[in-house]
């Protein structure tokens, strides 16, 4: 086995316990949201935007293993970028912000040793589908990240972020809705 398929085992594992839930009953909708013990979603909103003061464009409801996450991308008011800003669905706090980045971001660039083809290449191994959008990103611990949006057989989206310098899976969730539109 390579070095890289024993570090996204972990991730793999996860991922088809998860998806497994789904399968069992693949009609989950938001009637079943709405009965899970969550914060309102103004309660992160307001959270992610006193914590990246701008314009929420879009939002992500998604499982990070067994924790509802929603997920805002945020246009900064201060700076103009466009950032990713999670918060705990259980718990209304954030929990990671990450800048959205092209692919001739000088911090991007340094960080990064793999490319997008390889990155795209790994996700696809460990979730098997149709990649329908993908995102650079450079996190506030000084992470490079790619993301990829994959359309399953099975009528859900994954999304998946593969570390842009090692290659590892640093993450596989589910994307329960997504409300709002990627800028383009």
């Amino acid at each position: 086995m390579t070095s890289t398929f024993l570090k996204t085992l972990p991730a793999a594992i996860a991922l088809t316990i998860s998806t497994s839930v789904f399968a069992a009953s693949d009609n989950l909708d938001l009637d079943d949201v709405k009965t899970w013990n969550i914060v309102k979603i103004e309660t992160c909103l307001d959270a992610a935007l006193d914590t990246i003061p701008g314009n929420a464009r879009k939002v992500e409801m998604k499982m990070e293993g067994d924790d509802p996450i929603y997920e805002f991308d945020i246009e900064a008011k201060a700076d103009g970028n466009t950032y990713n800003v999670e918060c705990n669905a259980e718990e209304g706090f954030v929990t990671e912000i990450e800048r959205e980045v092209s692919a001739d971001d000088a911090v991007f660039k340094k960080l990064a040793k793999i490319s997008h083809a390889e990155a795209k290449k790994f996700a696809l191994a460990i979730h098997p589908g149709e990649v329908v959008a993908s995102e650079m990103e450079v996190g506030f611990d000084g992470n490079a990240t790619y993301e990829f949006d994959i359309q399953s057989i099975h009528g859900y989206e994954v999304k998946v972020d593969v570390d842009a310098a090692t290659g590892e899976i640093e993450e596989a969730n589910i994307e329960i809705y997504e409300i709002g539109m990627e800028k383009e």
